[in-house]
């Protein structure tokens, strides 16, 4: 959370990818008043799915960018066994150190995104993602276009 997921997911489909769309899971999410409960987490992973599954049946779209905060493998796990048909996937964890988090955090927070309040459970999540089974990508100090091209390098094999 705050690490900038949705404006690389928008640099890449913007301006990287070809025949590209993007989902951020927060959208699934987006609520008033928020409710973080077992019946709204399966609401918002089964509406991800029926979401990846529409695009990836689109014969137009050849690439999907999804973010959304996957700080555990069952949930990566559980989202992969929703979908339907042959596809490929490129799991990628943005990590930051925790002075870098807490600047993009405190631009967020400037900018009326975020709460301060929210800050500590991301600076927590931190750690979380060494257990997930992603290719990390370090976004201390760099910006999208080097961050997208990281990515890109690594998708075609060519990784730094």
């Amino acid at each position: 959370m705050g690490v900038g997921k949705t404006t690389l997911g928008k640099y890449l489909v913007d301006h990287r990818l070809n025949q590209a769309v993007l989902l951020d899971g927060d959208w699934c999410w987006y609520m008033h008043p928020w409710i973080f409960n077992d019946e709204n987490k399966r609401m918002v992973m089964r509406n991800s799915q029926f979401l990846l599954n529409s695009f990836m049946a689109n014969s137009t779209i050849e690439n999907i960018v999804f973010v959304w905060v996957m700080h555990q493998q069952a949930i990566i796990d559980d989202l992969l066994s929703g979908l339907e048909g042959d596809f490929t996937t490129d799991s990628f964890s943005l990590v930051a150190s925790e002075a870098e988090l807490t600047k993009r955090f405190s631009q967020d927070i400037a900018s009326a995104k975020r709460k301060p309040s929210d800050l500590p459970a991301a600076i927590q999540r931190l750690s979380f993602y060494e257990s997930v089974d992603s290719t990390k990508i370090d976004v201390t100090g760099r910006d999208y276009p080097e961050v997208a091209q990281l990515i890109l390098d690594q998708i075609a094999g060519t990784p730094e």
